[in-house]
């Protein structure tokens, strides 16, 4: 991006704090809007975040204000690294930087003062996620910033035309990563500003660090500069002209993050558009909203002149607030009009076109010629009300955990505290905080003074209401902690809830124009053309049989039914059609199926399909049993493919001496933990279940918990909650034989028994409605989750990030002093129907789909096309080890390692539903455990002899034919 230097007079006047904020944020302008009123509203909120006693010493803002008058005024310094390094050039020059290396050197700066570091770089390597640095000056991270930049990417369109699927449907490109040399100055990982970041040099030699923190990336050139340029003063006058360029916003030439993609939809106001088909013709709202996003665009322009910049544009989710956006042409902001503008809410698709302060249109000169044109999202001004209230739910926390330490998580309402007697001012915090939150709605809210009640605000207002109305009983504050932090609808919840608003900005875009002030904008459809297209839809909608399961006999197509989202199976039929059909001539039909349960019917009304994916590994043995699968040990490559993954998640599709499902995905169970709480209080993380029982004390007296997976199962607890306990101890659910229960052993007991202390003795909270808000708000801040946390945490947690890691499973140790940390990881699986004439074929599909390449390749395309919150957890552990998440949490990896499931027998049901009430019965009516477990014996074992005499296993109490229980050791075999 070409830079935009400060204006030198501007610089020199932002001595005080309040013009240091209008330096960093820019100016934004709502329709009518004065600039008075718009910087007001931002230094009123940088000043109100700089008055708060809790606001960090290290901030930028004072960092920045300790050197605005050391402002850097001279040439830019430019250091090639490769000579530096004394190091040659790889591949087109620069010096290689892999994840988790660090790359250090010593520059001399010309003077004392103020710098505005800039950098080349281009990727080295395939990764989805954005470049992630850290930066350290003369060995210090002089503002917070510094610990996590970003270098983002640059994702090209697809040369060629958007494919489409066999119905005739647009489905989305994937874009193909860049890895062409860019520039870019320091900007925070969040990207809370537009504005880079500086740093103050001393003359002299200064030694630069920077570490790789997610991906790997060369660095060729690192520039010392002054600074970008301050926009331009805006231009008004136009001098008339009728060109008009229209750019349809679903063409990306080029974008900085492929989550941002182009969706379909039927409105009769978008172009393209189609009655019966779908036809890419808009960027998404949802993924064109995170600060930073960009979009490019070229253009030739044929008439030089002064042009108007507009474009017709949906934004639904903030009632009533605008979203802020940056327009750049040929890599500059042409004028203030196009920095930090607002776009006002509107529910349905509408025109907008960039105006002045005055309200007169913006003009940018365009010379003839190629050109590009690039929009970018701002947070700029947002930045200031997501600090203050991220700094208002920390101070919350804190005082939380300060009360936790004085009633120790006591809220029974029949005690009663003194709070003022610990030198807590209770009323005073909370009516100081109801006041704040006031003031940020109030600056907030003038970026649309024309509206009473601003709803995108409205958690601001019921999160001040809250804390006043507690504020009147201050010494009730314990008995009401749901109210103030804890609970899902608590004042701090309130601010959580507000932060994730604030840090999306969400857009949709149908096109833009470049437009000259006599040009005639395209009008679309008339009134009765809408009409007409309206009804043709609606009539389409009853024939249209996209992805619908439909039976034919005569069909040679391969018929496989996906449990998946439509956008899952648009992506896998693309890779289908031209890959595998491509390698073995077998044509492939992909079907929706919302409902696994109409496997059943299908097979009962001989209408089932050849095969099925992502079946939940649950339903496979009672289909197995019943012989409505086929057996997949019967095919030659059966041992190669399921080499892909862990033995341990092939047992539940086991059934006799044959494996009936292939593992497509898996499940995890790892720990979440709270960096930043923890290290506040010095606990270490713990290893095993019994370093996290020696660590509770600490966390009880700050009234916090431990969060075991167990309480996350409201009702009966799977085996998902029970069995790790089992296997951590040695324990087997069998012996030789299905008439070999040994559930009453030894091992099994003590499995269960520390299962069921951690509530009755250690005091963990028995049932948890949802561990994700209780991490966030910290009130426990560590405690054993599955994958669904991790996509929780990453992609809707923003307050929280770089606060939180994942460790493996806190096992048991074992004599030789080696934690076991088994635990389950089923999840979805591929079964081939019995029924089908087409096994080979059917298997062919199972081998190439399950293979590294092609898992690989469909986590990488769903999460690039759409977006970070598709993260794919493939079964083949090869495949998962190149996801990016997994990458980025390695330990997660470690934990896979030790996956291993129950073995599914007849009757085996019974068994997950008494080691449930044996829970039960010990936790909630104080059982003794031994008693519970003979009577659970007693059950299992009718169960299981009622059914093996129902599938004639068993005749008289003798079993006639013998039942194979099998286990991990078995499956090894059958691998080997």
């Amino acid at each position: 991006m070409a830079g935009l230097r400060f204006n030198r007079r501007v610089f020199k006047q932002i001595v005080s704090l309040s013009l240091v904020s209008a330096m960093i944020l820019g100016v934004s302008f709502s329709p009518g809007q004065s600039e008075v009123s718009s910087r007001d509203a931002e230094t009123h909120l940088t000043d109100l975040y700089l008055s708060l006693p809790s606001t960090p010493d290290d901030d930028y803002y004072h960092y920045l204000d300790k050197h605005s008058e050391d402002a850097y005024e001279g040439e830019s310094y430019t250091f090639s690294l490769s000579d530096l390094l004394s190091q040659d050039e790889t591949e087109g020059g620069g010096v290689l930087l892999e994840r988790g290396e660090t790359l250090e050197f010593t520059i001399d700066a010309p003077a004392d003062a103020l710098y505005f570091p800039r950098f080349t770089y281009r990727s080295a390597d395939a990764n989805i996620l954005p470049n992630s640095i850290s930066m350290r000056l003369n060995d210090s991270f002089y503002y917070p910033e510094m610990t996590r930049l970003i270098a983002h990417n640059t994702w090209e369109a697809s040369t060629e035309a958007a494919p489409h699927d066999r119905y005739g449907n647009e489905v989305m490109p994937m874009p193909t990563k860049g890895y062409d040399w860019n520039a870019t100055y320091l900007y925070g990982e969040e990207y809370l500003s537009s504005r880079p970041l500086g740093l103050y040099l001393e003359a002299g030699e200064n030694t630069i660090a920077i570490s790789s923190l997610e991906g790997n990336l060369y660095i060729g050139d690192f520039e010392l500069t002054a600074g970008p340029e301050e926009p331009a003063p805006d231009h008004t006058a136009s001098e008339g002209g009728e060109a008009l360029i229209t750019i349809q916003a679903e063409n990306i030439h080029r974008r900085n993050s492929p989550n941002i993609r182009p969706d379909s939809t039927y409105n009769v106001n978008v172009t393209p558009h189609s009655s019966t088909k779908k036809v890419l013709n808009y960027v998404a709202d949802g993924s064109y909203r995170s600060g930073g996003d960009r979009i490019e665009y070229d253009f030739d322009v044929e008439t030089p002149g002064w042009y108007q910049i507009g474009f017709k544009y949906r934004q639904t989710e903030k009632a009533n607030f605008p979203v802020f956006r940056n327009i750049y042409i040929d890599g500059e902001i042409p004028s203030e009009a196009f920095w930090n503008f607002s776009i006002p809410y509107s529910t349905g698709f509408s025109e907008y076109t960039v105006k002045s302060p005055q309200g007169e249109p913006a003009l940018v000169y365009l010379d003839e010629g190629p050109h590009t044109f690039a929009m970018e999202v701002s947070l700029d001004n947002v930045r200031d009300a997501i600090k203050i209230i991220t700094q208002v739910t920390h101070e919350m926390s804190m005082m939380a955990l300060d009360i936790g330490k004085v009633t120790g998580g006591n809220t029974d309402r029949f005690r009663d505290f003194r709070l003022e007697d610990f030198d807590f001012d209770i009323a005073g915090n909370l009516t100081g905080w109801a006041d704040i939150l006031e003031q940020v709605y109030e600056g907030l809210a003038k970026h649309n003074p024309e509206a009473n009640n601003i709803g995108e605000l409205s958690s601001l207002r019921v999160a001040a209401e809250t804390m006043r109305s507690l504020a009147e009983r201050p010494n009730d504050l314990p008995k009401n902690m749901d109210a103030f932090s804890t609970g899902p609808s608590s004042a701090r919840q309130s601010l959580t809830t507000m932060l994730e608003q604030l840090y999306q900005s969400p857009m949709g875009i149908d096109e833009f124009y470049i437009y000259q002030e006599g040009a005639d904008l395209p009008e679309g459809m008339n009134f009765f053309q809408k009409i007409a297209a309206t009804v043709k839809r609606f009539f389409s909608s009853f024939t249209a049989q996209d992805y619908t399961p439909v039976f034919s006999e005569e069909s040679e197509n391969l018929q496989i039914w996906v449990n998946r989202p439509r956008q899952y199976l648009e992506i896998m039929q693309r890779m289908a059609d031209t890959n595998f059909t491509a390698l073995t001539g077998v044509a492939v039909d992909l079907s929706l199926m919302p409902d696994q349960n109409r496997l059943i019917l299908a097979n009962a009304s001989g209408t089932s399909p050849d095969m099925a994916l992502s079946i939940n590994s649950g339903l496979v043995y009672d289909l197995a049993v019943r012989e409505v699968l086929a057996d997949m040990r019967q095919f030659d490559t059966f041992k190669e493919v399921g080499k892909r993954v862990p033995p341990g998640l092939l047992l539940p599709g086991v059934s006799g001496e044959g494996v009936y499902a292939m593992p497509e995905t898996f499940n995890f169970w790892v720990m979440y933990y709270r960096s930043d709480l923890l290290e506040s209080m010095g606990i270490e993380v713990p290893e095993s279940m019994e370093e996290v029982r020696e660590i509770l004390p600490q966390l009880h007296r700050r009234g916090m918990n431990f969060n075991s997976h167990v309480s996350n199962f409201v009702g009966i607890k799977p085996f998902a909650a029970t069995i790790p306990f089992i296997y951590q101890n040695d324990g087997a659910l069998f012996g030789d034989g299905i008439r070999d229960l040994r559930l009453d052993s030894e091992q099994v007991l003590n499995g269960m028994e520390m299962l069921t202390e951690n509530y009755t003795i250690y005091n963990m909270p028995y049932e948890v409605q949802s561990f994700y808000q209780s991490f966030r708000d910290g009130s426990i801040p560590i405690g054993i989750s599955d994958y669904g946390m991790l996509n929780l945490l990453t992609n809707a947690a923003p307050e929280i990030s770089g606060m939180w890691e994942v460790a493996p499973y806190p096992g048991v140790e074992d004599e030789s002093g080696e934690v076991q940390r088994w635990t389950l990881g089923s999840a979805e699986t591929i079964i081939i129907l019995e029924d089908s004439d087409k096994k080979e074929a059917a298997w062919d599909f199972v081998d190439w789909w399950t293979s590294t390449e092609v898992q690989t390749e469909f986590g990488y395309t769903l999460q690039s096309t759409l977006g970070n919150e598709y993260l794919w957890n493939p079964a083949n552990l090869e495949a998962m080890a190149n996801t990016p998440w997994i990458q980025k949490h390695e330990s997660l990896f470690e934990q896979v390692q030790w996956t291993k499931e129950p073995p599914r027998v007849l009757g085996g049901y019974m068994i997950e539903r008494e080691l449930s009430n044996v829970v039960t019965s010990v936790v909630m009516e104080g059982e003794n455990i031994r008693s519970a477990m003979d009577e659970a014996v007693k059950r299992v074992s009718r169960e299981i002899t009622r059914k093996l005499e129902e599938f004639g296993y068993l005749v008289n109490g003798e079993l006639v034919e013998e039942f194979i229980v099998p286990d991990i050791d078995t499956v090894e075999g059958w691998l080997e």
